[in-house]
């Protein structure tokens, strides 16, 4: 079962992982459209963030690590792994 609904729109960004899903009843029938992308634009970047900050989205259920700016490097090596999940630099 996917979070997106009816006539919603996803979006998967990054690399890596696994994805399993039945095409007809989780997109077609749903009339989902599913984005893939490799980063976001800043535009997309701020729609993001505007739809968290107006859902009230918990941000802590998304992050899997945190890191202070200090620890850039510990995170790029983290993240260059492929074995993590989204990381989040607090200032």
């Amino acid at each position: 079962m996917y979070w997106w609904k009816t006539w919603g729109t996803a979006c998967y960004v990054g690399e890596g992982g696994d994805v399993t899903l039945d095409v007809s009843p989780d997109l077609l029938r749903r009339q989902v459209t599913l984005i893939g992308s490799w980063t976001f634009s800043a535009m997309g970047m701020l729609e993001c963030a505007r739809f968290i900050a107006d859902r009230r989205i918990p941000l802590e259920r998304i992050f899997s690590h945190r890191w202070k700016l200090e620890q850039a490097d510990e995170a790029y090596r983290s993240f260059d792994t492929q074995t993590t999940g989204k990381g989040v630099f607090l200032l």
